[in-house]
């Protein structure tokens, strides 16, 4: 029995009708869908205005010391020992970061970040270090 014989008897043929019905559905489909989209120079949009400022805005400047689980201490990416209780070089540093804000007529802030496990101490000693640099706003920070 040859089962080759069935399908070469078959005629193929291609239906075109149904073949034009599907590219028709689909070139309306995508012409409803392209007019949806909004070109870039359809889209209006207001340009600033030259307005004169009132006043200037002053930007404080902000100081973060952290202090690590050892008790070494980071001002801005310098390390001071956790030997060093007097702390001498962190009080200039923060004094020079202060004399730069008040020449600016900026508002200067120190935020403390100690770690979880930092002795308090050592936080004492940071604080004593801001009190000698003259520091009047101290904040802290709660630890990650």
């Amino acid at each position: 029995m040859n089962l080759n014989q069935h399908y070469e008897d078959a005629k193929l043929e291609l239906q075109i009708a149904p073949l034009i019905d599907v590219v028709f559905l689909l070139l309306i489909y995508f012409m409803v869908t392209a007019s949806l989209i909004r070109k870039e120079a359809d889209i209006g949009f207001l340009l600033p205005a030259d307005v004169a400022t009132d006043e200037m805005v002053d930007i404080p400047v902000e100081v973060l010391i952290q202090i690590s689980k050892d008790g070494t201490i980071e001002l801005e990416g310098m390390r001071f020992n956790s030997e060093d209780r007097e702390l001498q070089d962190l009080v200039t540093q923060v004094a020079g970061l202060k004399a730069i804000a008040t020449s600016q007529n900026s508002p200067f802030f120190v935020n403390v970040l100690p770690h979880k496990e930092a002795l308090h101490r050592r936080i004492i000693d940071v604080m004593d270090a801001c009190a000698a640099a003259d520091v009047n706003s101290l904040t802290f920070s709660k630890s990650l």
